[in-house]
C-alpha cells in the first residue's frame, strides 16, 4: 500500500513480539493508522474497531477533527490498482481503542510508539537548535563584515559605486540587528526627540482622512466612524500621569498613534490606510519623516508590513511591536 500524501513524512516499522509487522506513518508529530491496520494491530475485527471509534467520538472522549485525516492511497484490489480516500487515525485514537479492547498487543504498541515519538521529538529539537545556533553565528559574521566594509568606504579612492553597495548592505545589517534583538527579547526602546513640535487634533486628523478620500476616490464608508474610539486614539498619545506625558517623545507618540488607530478599528472601512496616513503626516509635521540624508526612516513596504502586523497582533504584544517601530524610526548611524 502506498500513501501518496504521506510521501514527505517518515515510515517506521512496528513488529510486535508475537504479532504482525505494520508500516506506521509518522506525520505532524504523531502516528497514523487505518481501521484495517488497527484491527490487525489489536487482533480484532474491523467492525469492532469501527464501533469503538464511533463510541470514542460520540462520548466526546476525543475531538474528531484533529484526530482523523482522509488521505488518498493507491492499493491493489483483485489485481487492479485503485486509488481511494481512506481515513487514518492518530495516536490518541489508537491508544483509546487499545484501552477499550484491553489488548496486550495494544499495550506493547503504546510503549513502542511513545518511545519512537520521544526519539523523533528530541532529535528534531536538537537538529533545530543546531540550525538556530548556526544561523545566529552567520548573522554575527555578517554584521562584523558590514562593519569592516563601512571602514573601507571611508578610505580615499573608493568609488561611489562601491560606497553605494556598502550602504545597501548596511541597511540589511540594521534590519538583522533589530530582528536578532527581537528574537532574543532584548529589544529596547531607543531615545527619541524630546518634544513634539506639532500636536495632532481630531479636526486635523479628520481633514487628513477627507483628503485621502478625495485623492483615492474611496467609498463613502472609508473613514466613517463607528463610535467615539477614534477620538480616544488621538487623545491617548497625549495622555499624562502625575503631570508628565506617558509618551514623552515624538517617536513614542507616532508609534502609539499607528498602533491605536490600527488596533481600535474605529472606522467601517479604511482603518489600516488611515492609520498609516496619519502616522506619516504626524512624522512629517514634526520634522522626523526623513533622516539626515533625506530618506524615509520607514519606507513604504516596511510601513505596510508594520500596519498589517499590528492588525494581526494580540493586545499582549503591544509593547514589543511599538519597540520595533521605535527602532525603525531611530536615526540611522
Amino acid at each position: 500500500m502506498k500513501n501518496k500524501e504521506f510521501e514527505k513524512g517518515e515510515i517506521e516499522i512496528y513488529k510486535a513480539k508475537d504479532g504482525p509487522q505494520i508500516d506506521v506513518q509518522l506525520e505532524a508529530e504523531t502516528v497514523w493508522l487505518t481501521q484495517k491496520q488497527l484491527a490487525v494491530l489489536f487482533d480484532k475485527d474491523v467492525r469492532t474497531v469501527n464501533e469503538h471509534i464511533k463510541n470514542i467520538y460520540r462520548e466526546e472522549e476525543l475531538n474528531e477533527k484533529p484526530t482523523i485525516r482522509n488521505f488518498r492511497i493507491v492499493q491493489n484490489e483483485g489485481g487492479r490498482t485503485v486509488e481511494r480516500g481512506v481515513d487514518f487515525y492518530n495516536l490518541d485514537v489508537i491508544i483509546s481503542v487499545g484501552y477499550r479492547v484491553k489488548s496486550l498487543r495494544g499495550t506493547q504498541f503504546r510503549i513502542w510508539a511513545t518511545n519512537v515519538l520521544r526519539k523523533h521529538l528530541v532529535e528534531g529539537y536538537t537538529i533545530n537548535k543546531k540550525r538556530l545556533t548556526a544561523q545566529r553565528s552567520k548573522i554575527r559574521e555578517l554584521q562584523d563584515t558590514v562593519r569592516l566594509l563601512g571602514n573601507i568606504a571611508l578610505l580615499d579612492g573608493v568609488s561611489d559605486e562601491a560606497k553605494g553597495i556598502v550602504q545597501i548592505i548596511a541597511e540589511y545589517s540594521r534590519a538583522l540587528n533589530i530582528l536578532d534583538d527581537f528574537d532574543h527579547q532584548r529589544l529596547a526602546a531607543p531615545k527619541g526627540t524630546k518634544k513634539a513640535k506639532y500636536k495632532l487634533t481630531y479636526e486635523a486628523a479628520r481633514n487628513v482622512i477627507e483628503q485621502m478620500r478625495i485623492r483615492f476616490k474611496g467609498s463613502a464608508l472609508v473613514g466613517q466612524e463607528k463610535d467615539k474610539s477614534f477620538q480616544g486614539s488621538i487623545g491617548a498619545i497625549y495622555q499624562t500621569f502625575d503631570g508628565k506625558d506617558v509618551y514623552p517623545t515624538v517617536e513614542e507618540k507616532a508609534a502609539h498613534l499607528l498602533y491605536f488607530v490600527t488596533k481600535n478599528h474605529s472606522f467601517i472601512d479604511g482603518n489600516k490606510r488611515i492609520a498609516a496616513a496619519l502616522f506619516v503626516c504626524f512624522l512629517q509635521r514634526n520634522g522626523i519623516l526623513l533622516d539626515k540624508d533625506g530618506r524615509k526612516r520607514i519606507d513604504d513596504n516596511a510601513l505596510v508590513a508594520l500596519t498589517l502586523m499590528i492588525a494581526a497582533s494580540k493586545p499582549s504584544e503591544k509593547e514589543i511591536i511599538t519597540k520595533v517601530i521605535l527602532n525603525l524610526l531611530n536615526e540611522k548611524k
